[in-house]
């Protein structure tokens, strides 16, 4: 199977991409034949300031001096939206739900360095539930891999996992059991659009409580990674990572956190100091788990 290369000099729109996502005819994930040799690439990238000070207002969370954990995930984003909707992508959007992702942080990122963000399809599983597939970014400043990314997708149906499932799986958080309430915060009507100019992610379901009914939502939703962000701040977990120490963030998302609910962070210190769940209002279980903590790298 032949390479496709996207290369962009600038954040790519997400526009014509979101409609050929969405109406582009697809031939359908084939195990027999995998994934494409698809790549994006965007040399040279640059943080747009007022993006970042729209992000920091936008969440509600404290500025700080190098870019935040979430924060190149964000404008990695629309490249990835570009491969998802390339000819050569064989799963409808609609069809891919997002599921999982681990960061790892190896040096913090200044907000005035250029930086090199590549991103490819990556492996993919067979599960009891469909097929799950990897978005791999990488971000380089001056050829060091700074910042690196998996993120997990997963598009149901009968792929032969239920009879042949992959040997490989993807990881998965423990439960917290008796978790307490640590804060508790409130998801506005209004975030969704915010938050879309500054990620470019303007999927209906996040738009308006009609479209994201259209979808089987009960009304729309709000970015995850957005949520995730404030969870990461609300929490201060980073305040007890080691200065210089390399961060590994594990994320699973379970549901929907829908705009216009009240959000809790729980924790069990003596169970896994480093693991939180987000609860979307009255929901008993969690919408995010979250795993936050410093590792050791050769």
């Amino acid at each position: 199977m032949s390479e496709t290369h996207l290369n962009y000099s600038s954040k790519p729109n997400n526009g014509m991409a979101m409609v050929k996502a969405l109406v582009l005819p697809r031939a359908g994930f084939d195990a027999s034949v995998g994934l494409p040799e698809l790549q994006a690439h965007w040399r040279n990238a640059s943080v747009n300031s007022n993006d970042l000070a729209n992000y920091f207002s936008t969440l509600e969370i404290s500025p700080v001096d190098y870019l935040p954990l979430c924060y190149p995930h964000v404008m990695a984003g629309t490249m990835h939206m570009n491969m998802l909707a390339h000819k050569v992508f064989p799963i409808r959007l609609l069809g891919a739900l997002h599921l999982k992702n681990r960061i790892t942080q190896y040096l913090p990122i200044k907000p005035n360095e250029l930086v090199d963000i590549d991103a490819k399809i990556g492996d993919y599983r067979l599960t009891e539930s469909g097929v799950e597939f990897d978005f791999v970014t990488d971000v380089t400043v001056k050829g060091q891999l700074v910042w690196q990314e998996t993120t997990i997708y997963l598009v149901r149906g009968k792929f032969g996992g239920k009879e042949n499932p992959s040997e490989t799986k993807s990881f998965d958080l423990e439960s917290l059991a008796d978790a307490s309430v640590i804060h508790k915060w409130h998801i506005p009507t209004t975030r969704g659009k915010a938050y879309a100019k500054i990620c470019g992610d303007y999927n209906p379901i996040h738009m308006s409580p009609l479209a994201a009914k259209m979808f089987g939502f009960k009304r729309d939703i709000a970015h995850g990674f957005g949520v995730m962000a404030q969870a990461i701040d609300y929490s201060n977990v980073l305040l007890g990572i080691e200065e210089g120490k390399a961060i590994q963030v594990d994320v699973v998302f379970k549901g929907p956190v829908f705009l216009g609910s009240d959000v809790t962070i729980r924790q069990n210190v003596e169970q896994d100091a480093s693991r939180y769940d987000v609860y979307c209002g009255e929901n008993s279980r969690p919408n995010i788990c979250l795993s936050v903590k410093a590792i050791d790298v050769k």
